[in-house]
């Protein structure tokens, strides 16, 4: 992506507070034993206060809302039954 105006920068870095405030409330809830659906609704709950919408689950049709990855996965893990 190539920000290329202020209001885009501006977007942005709206964008990663909102992100970072996820980031926050799935950490704040992670426990043994929590499944990686549970994260996935924190999250969720998260970014529906706001307005935001889900970018993989909007263009690529993801079955989430989240991404969540655990231990040696890298990326893109579909949150379900797994616990943390």
């Amino acid at each position: 992506m190539c920000i290329e105006t202020m209001d885009e920068f501006e977007g942005m870095k709206h964008v990663g507070t909102i992100a970072r405030e996820i980031l926050n409330a799935m950490k704040k809830h992670t426990r043994p034993g929590i499944t990686t659906a549970q994260l996935d609704a924190v999250g969720t709950t998260v970014m529906r206060r706001h307005g935001a919408r889900s970018a993989p689950a909007m263009v690529y049709g993801f079955p989430r809302v989240n991404l969540i990855s655990i231990n040696d996965e890298t990326v893109h893990g579909i949150p379900g039954n797994r616990t943390v």
